[in-house]
């Protein structure tokens, strides 16, 4: 357990540790839980966390490029759980 005022451990990462990058992760693995289809939300939630993970290492115009993109990533995901939620599918198996 980290308190907020303790150094950052070494596995975080500058991407991780701005202060849009973080919520932007959470808000991006919260509305990927909320697509109704199995398959297309386990790939939402593997594909965001490959993405964070790849640009981790990202710092200055590099990073504000991939949080743009995020953002840009966030509303195609939320317009993807209301069309989702307009045409249901089946429950799967796995579910």
């Amino acid at each position: 357990f980290f308190s907020p005022f303790s150094i950052a451990p070494p596995c975080f990462s500058p991407l991780a540790m701005t202060s849009t990058a973080l919520p932007l992760l959470r808000s991006l693995i919260r509305e990927a839980r909320h697509i109704n289809d199995y398959n297309f939300r386990s790939y939402a939630v593997r594909r965001v966390k490959a993405g964070f993970d790849k640009n981790r290492n990202l710092t200055g115009e590099e990073a504000a490029v991939a949080i743009r993109d995020g953002e840009e990533q966030l509303q195609v995901l939320k317009r993807q759980v209301v069309l989702g939620q307009l045409y249901p599918s089946s429950r799967s198996v796995m579910e």
